[in-house]
C-alpha cells in the first residue's frame, strides 16, 4: 500500500513510523508544500496539518480520487465537513477522520458504566504545549472532539439544554444527551494530565495496546466501514458549531482588510465567536493589499503630529504578530524636494528630533542633488503583502474564525449581534452615522527599475511628489505619486468611478491597462533620480484610498473607531500599522463595557 503524509509537525512525526510499518510512505509534505503532483498511485493520504488547512487539502486529494485519513477535526464547521463527505461519495473515495479513542480498551467499560446513570462528568485537564491554554475555545476542537464522538457511540445523539458555566478560566458547561445530564470541564492550564468519563480514566496505564496502530490497521483494511465514523464526525462538528454560538459571545466583523482581519482573530482569541464577512474571494484584496506596503513610523507626516505619533506607537503592536512579513535588507530614504515642498529642511529635522525618529544625512549616487534640499536614511520598514496575507490566514485559522468569502453583509443583516464595520471605503453602507469622505481612485504602477535601485525605498517629500518602494521579493518596485496616482476623486458618502475603470479595481496587477498615467509617473521620477530613462512597466494596480475630506493642509490619516450604537462599531482606518492597537483598544472597551 502506498501512503502519502501531508504534515510533518508534532503529529506528523508521531505518525510517520507507524505508517512505515503498514505501507510504503511515498512522500512527506508540509502543509505549505506542493503535493498535488505526488498523488498518482497513492492509496491513502494521511493529513496531519493544522485544522484550518484541512478543508482545502482533503478536498484536493478526494477530488483526485485518493482515499484520505484526516486528523481531527475534519474542518472548522459542519457545512464544510459535510461537503467533504459529499465529494468523497462522488469520487468513490474513503474519508476517515481520527477517532483514536474508539480503539481504547476503556470504551466498553464506559458504555456499561452509563447504563441507568442520569448524570455524569467528563473531565479533561491537560498541561498545555502551546499558548492554546489561554485560548479557551480551542478545547472544543483539540479535546472535546474526542469526547463527543465517544459519547455519540456510548449515549446517543439528541442534544438539548446547553448551559454555560465558565469560558474565561476554563471551558465548563453542561448539556443533556439522550436524557442524561453531562457536566464537562476542560482545562488546558492544568499542572497535571487527567482525562475521564464517568470517573473512568482514559489515560494510558502502561498496559494499553497502541490505539493509533489499531486505528490505522482498521482504516487501511479491506473491511473498513467509514459510515459510522462519518456519522459521529458530523455529530461532533454540528455540536461544536452549536456550542460556539451558545457558549461564547457572538461578533460579526465585516470587511476582510487588515483591520477587519486583525479585529476578527484577536476577538476570537479573547473569547468571542467571530464570523468574518468579506465580499470578495480573498482577504487583504483591496486597499490593504494595494498600497505602498510601508509600515509607517511617522517620517511621512511632519504636518500631522497626531498621525506620526500613532504610526510610531502602532508599529510595536504590528510587529508583535506580523513581523515575519517585513522585508529584510531594505534601505529606506526620505528626501525633501527643493521646490514646492510644504516643509523645509530645518522644519523637517526638528520634527524628527521632537519625535525621536532616527535619521542619518547621506549623499547617494541615485538622486539628483540639485532637486533636493535633504536626503536622509531612516529606520522604517516595508512589508510583503503576500506574506502578510499568509500570516493573517494562519491566525484566522489558529483562532478559529469562521471566514465567509464572497459574502455580502448589508444593513438588513444587522441584528442584536455585535457587528464591527471595517469596510474602509464602503463604511457608510453599514454606518448609522453617514459622513462625507474623500474617495480617491488610485493607480499603483509596478515597474522594473535598474538593478542599482534593488532593495531601496525613496520618498520625496512633502507635497505633490512621489515615492518608489520594493514590491515584496519580486525585484520590482511600486510607484506612488501624490498627483498622478489619482484618476478620479469625489467627496460624498460613497465612492464613485468611471464605469470604464470598474473592471480594473482591486484586481491585482493589471497588465497593459486601458487607462494609466504611467508616462506621467516616468516623467516625475526623472526629476529626482538618475539612470531611470528606461523603466519597464509591468502593470498597474487600482484601488480606492479613503481619507478625511478637506485635510490637505496636514494630510492627517487618523484611525477612528466609534460605538455608533450598542451593537455596531464602525472603524475608519488610517495607517496599516495601527491595526493591532485599534483591535486591542476595541477589545478593552468591550471588556470594560
Amino acid at each position: 500500500m502506498n501512503i502519502g503524509l501531508i504534515g510533518y509537525g508534532y503529529w506528523g512525526k508521531i505518525l510517520l513510523p507507524k505508517l512505515e510499518k503498514l505501507g510504503k510512505v511515498k512522500f512527506i509534505c508540509r502543509s505549505t508544500d506542493s503535493y498535488l503532483d505526488k498523488l498518482d498511485n497513492i492509496d491513502w493520504v494521511v493529513v496531519a496539518t493544522p485544522n484550518q488547512t484541512h478543508y482545502e487539502i482533503v478536498k484536493n486529494c478526494l477530488s483526485k480520487g485518493v482515499n484520505v485519513f484526516c486528523e481531527k477535526s475534519l474542518t472548522l464547521d459542519y457545512d464544510t465537513s459535510l461537503e467533504l463527505y459529499q465529494i468523497a461519495e462522488k469520487n468513490k473515495c474513503n474519508l476517515y477522520v481520527d477517532d483514536v479513542f474508539t480503539f481504547r480498551k476503556q470504551v466498553s467499560e464506559i458504555k456499561q458504566s452509563l447504563d441507568g446513570v442520569e448524570e455524569f462528568d467528563v473531565v479533561w485537564e491537560k498541561v498545555g504545549r502551546s499558548d492554546y491554554g489561554e485560548f479557551i475555545m480551542s478545547s472544543l476542537y483539540s479535546l472535546a472532539w474526542h469526547d463527543f464522538y465517544l459519547l455519540y457511540q456510548c449515549v446517543g445523539n439528541k442534544v438539548s439544554d446547553i448551559i454555560k458555566i465558565d469560558t474565561k478560566n476554563k471551558l465548563q458547561f453542561s448539556l443533556m444527551l439522550n436524557d442524561k445530564k453531562i457536566n464537562f470541564v476542560y482545562d488546558r492550564l492544568s499542572k497535571t494530565n487527567k482525562h475521564s468519563i464517568n470517573n473512568i480514566s482514559l489515560m494510558h496505564d502502561g498496559n494499553d495496546e497502541d490505539a493509533i496502530m489499531s486505528m490505522f490497521k482498521y482504516v487501511f483494511s479491506e473491511s473498513v466501514d467509514c459510515e459510522p465514523n462519518k456519522n459521529y464526525t458530523l455529530f461532533a462538528a454540528k455540536l461544536i458549531d452549536r456550542l460556539r454560538k451558545e457558549l461564547f459571545k457572538n461578533v460579526n466583523v465585516v470587511g476582510g482588510g487588515i483591520f477587519g482581519v486583525t479585529c476578527a482573530w484577536m476577538l476570537s482569541k479573547n473569547g468571542y465567536f467571530v464570523n468574518l464577512y468579506e465580499r470578495t474571494g480573498d482577504i487583504l484584496k483591496s486597499a490593504s493589499g494595494i498600497n505602498q506596503y510601508r509600515l509607517h513610523r511617522g517620517y511621512h507626516y511632519p504636518r500631522s503630529h497626531e498621525t506620526a505619533i500613532s504610526s510610531k506607537e502602532g508599529q510595536d503592536g504590528f510587529l508583535k504578530y506580523y513581523s515575519e512579513s517585513i522585508l529584510k535588507e531594505v534601505e529606506n530614504y526620505y528626501c525633501i524636494a527643493k521646490d514646492k515642498s510644504l516643509v523645509d529642511k530645518d522644519t523637517y529635522i526638528k520634527f524628527l528630533d521632537d519625535l525621536q525618529l532616527e535619521y542619518k544625512e547621506v549623499d547617494t549616487d541615485l538622486t539628483n542633488d540639485d532637486a533636493l534640499q535633504l536626503c536622509l536614511e531612516v529606520k522604517e520598514s516595508l512589508f510583503d503583502s503576500n506574506k502578510l496575507k499568509e500570516i493573517c490566514w494562519d491566525l484566522l485559522g489558529k483562532y478559529l474564525v469562521k471566514v465567509n468569502l464572497n459574502t455580502e453583509f448589508g444593513v438588513e443583516d444587522l441584528n442584536d449581534t455585535l457587528t464591527i464595520n471595517a469596510t474602509y471605503s464602503l463604511k457608510n453602507h453599514l454606518s448609522t452615522e453617514k459622513e462625507d469622505l474623500q474617495f480617491e481612485l488610485c493607480e499603483k504602477p509596478v515597474v522594473k527599475l535598474p538593478d542599482k535601485y534593488k532593495n531601496k525605498s525613496f520618498v520625496i517629500m512633502d507635497g505633490p511628489f512621489m515615492c518608489i518602494d520594493p514590491y515584496g521579493d519580486t525585484g520590482y518596485h511600486v510607484m506612488g505619486n501624490v498627483v498622478h496616482a489619482i484618476h478620479y476623486s469625489n467627496t460624498s458618502k460613497f465612492p464613485m468611478m468611471p464605469s470604464s475603470m470598474k473592471k480594473m479595481i482591486n484586481k491585482g496587477i493589471v497588465k497593459n491597462p486601458i487607462y494609466t498615467n504611467i508616462d506621467k509617473f516616468k516623467e516625475t521620477i526623472k526629476l529626482f533620480f538618475k539612470g531611470v530613462d528606461s523603466i519597464e512597466h509591468i502593470g498597474s494596480m487600482f484601488t480606492f484610498r479613503t481619507v478625511l475630506p478637506n485635510r490637505d493642509y496636514d494630510d492627517a490619516r487618523p484611525t477612528i473607531y466609534k460605538f455608533e450604537k450598542d451593537n455596531l462599531i464602525t472603524i475608519f482606518s488610517g495607517k496599516i500599522g495601527t491595526c493591532v492597537d485599534t483591535a486591542e483598544n476595541i477589545i478593552g472597551d468591550l471588556i470594560n463595557e
